[in-house]
């Protein structure tokens, strides 16, 4: 699995979260409303999603619809695995740390943290 883009993920969070096959025409419109693209970007771009193995196509009459091979949790663990070994050197002190010093963490997020690794 490769790390899409920023713009690819756009496009794949929507598919995600619709969980149904979805036509260029429907998938298009969300991204004219979201950044302003034509038409064609976003074919473009459904076409390397496709050449990247995130999306499988099928064509029903003159529309080709769009259907989400790999699973957003299987994306999120495999970008939250690169994050965390990449940035942090697979330190989970370094996250929180990171986190806290930002003013990120709440006191709420500190509870159910301790309460996850209780639980753990």
């Amino acid at each position: 699995m490769k790390k899409l883009p920023k713009t690819e993920l756009e496009i794949m969070k929507f598919i995600w979260s619709k969980n149904e096959k979805l036509a260029t025409k429907e998938i298009g419109i969300y991204m004219e409303g979201l950044l302003k693209w034509k038409l064609s970007t976003t074919s473009k771009t459904l076409s390397r999603l496709v050449e990247k193995g995130f999306l499988t196509t099928e064509r029903i009459g003159k529309q080709v619809f769009f259907t989400a091979i790999i699973k957003e949790n299987d994306y999120v663990k495999f970008e939250t695995k690169d994050f965390f070994n990449f940035l942090h050197g697979k330190s989970l002190k370094s996250i929180i740390s990171t986190l806290e010093e930002s003013d990120e963490l709440t006191n709420e997020d500190i509870a159910e943290l301790e309460e996850w690794i209780k639980n753990r």
